[in-house]
């Protein structure tokens, strides 16, 4: 699968960034069919690990370390919902994968059939506002960067996090970003009339042209009140 392109040096925060096929809905149903086909036919087959094994299991070590297990997560583009299944394991027990994709979901509920704790909703959040139900955590791995190579990403990214920031709880909600396309400058600039900093989890270095940056950016974001 196509990788994002890594930007190691920082941008105005109002930049947008090549229209990818990665931002379109279409591109991720086939790619979902696909994986289901696979893991019916070999079940160690899980799909694309969205940002590689490391990022997944740190968050989940965040997560254990930091959230009660009865806390009630939303994974925001759940994808295949691997990581949800991971914290199922873990002993979590409030659980929700999120996408757009029906294909992710039928996908996503076939790896996790053995997780009765662990529920997934079809929906498009930038098109159509949640429900209403407060979450005391929402994790993204990859879904902003998608959203942020769509042809409608300069409205997008402002709804998008219009409606995160109406999924967490107001008074101890945590929302956990990781991205390879925005630095943690850029994602507490961008973010920051919703949401503040809490913590910048550390990740892997590289230098490139005498600029020194991570291959993933991870940040917890706490909401603020908002007068919008």
């Amino acid at each position: 699968m196509t990788k994002f392109n890594i930007i190691a040096l920082k941008h105005p925060v109002t930049m947008e960034l090549n229209d990818s096929h990665l931002g379109q809905k279409e591109y991720w149903d086939k790619v979902y069919v696909t994986e289901l086909d696979n893991f019916k036919n070999n079940q160690d087959d899980v799909g694309e690990i969205w940002f590689g094994e490391r990022t997944e299991q740190k968050l989940v070590d965040w997560l254990v370390e930091n959230m009660d297990p009865d806390s009630s997560l939303a994974d925001i583009g759940t994808g295949n919902g691997h990581i949800l299944s991971l914290l199922a394991e873990e002993g979590f027990s409030n659980l929700t994968g999120i996408d757009y994709s029906a294909s992710s979901i039928k996908l996503a509920e076939t790896i996790n059939s053995d997780y009765p704790t662990v529920k997934f909703l079809c929906q498009d959040i930038i098109n159509s506002p949640p429900s209403g139900e407060r979450h005391d955590i929402c994790i993204d791995k990859g879904t902003y960067d998608a959203i942020s190579l769509a042809s409608t990403s300069a409205t997008d990214r402002v709804t998008y996090k219009q409606r995160i920031h109406s999924m967490v709880n107001p008074e101890t909600g945590k929302f956990v970003l990781a991205s390879v396309n925005w630095t943690v400058e850029e994602l507490s600039d961008f973010f920051s009339d919703y949401f503040s900093v809490q913590e910048v989890l550390p990740c892997k270095k590289f230098t490139y042209g005498g600029v020194t940056g991570a291959d993933v950016s991870i940040v917890v974001f706490c909401p603020v009140r908002t007068s919008f």
